[in-house]
């Protein structure tokens, strides 16, 4: 079977519109932590195989960024709030 028949999760995710995302994350996703910078709430999703970070305005209270974290660096802000080991979060 070629590999692009059957992306991976992460893949697949990309592939989705945007609303599909967002209801992915919301239905499948598991809300590790959620932290605050000024005007934003960001919320962290261990979604599968990976994580998905969400921003929300604090002031209209809607979502205006989603994005795979897929970088080690990213996770790099979160370390302070969550002290699990990758093996616990994700399957």
């Amino acid at each position: 079977m070629r590999s692009d028949q059957n992306p991976n999760p992460e893949t697949r995710f990309h592939n989705l519109t945007y609303q599909d995302q967002l209801d992915a994350v919301w239905q499948q996703g598991h809300l590790l932590v959620t932290r605050q910078i000024p005007g934003f709430w960001l919320h962290l999703y261990a979604v599968n195989t990976f994580f998905v970070e969400i921003w929300i305005c604090q002031r209209t209270y809607t979502v205006t960024l989603l994005r795979v974290l897929n970088q080690p660096n990213d996770l790099d802000p979160y370390l302070y709030f969550v002290q699990l080991s990758l093996h616990e979060l994700l399957p």
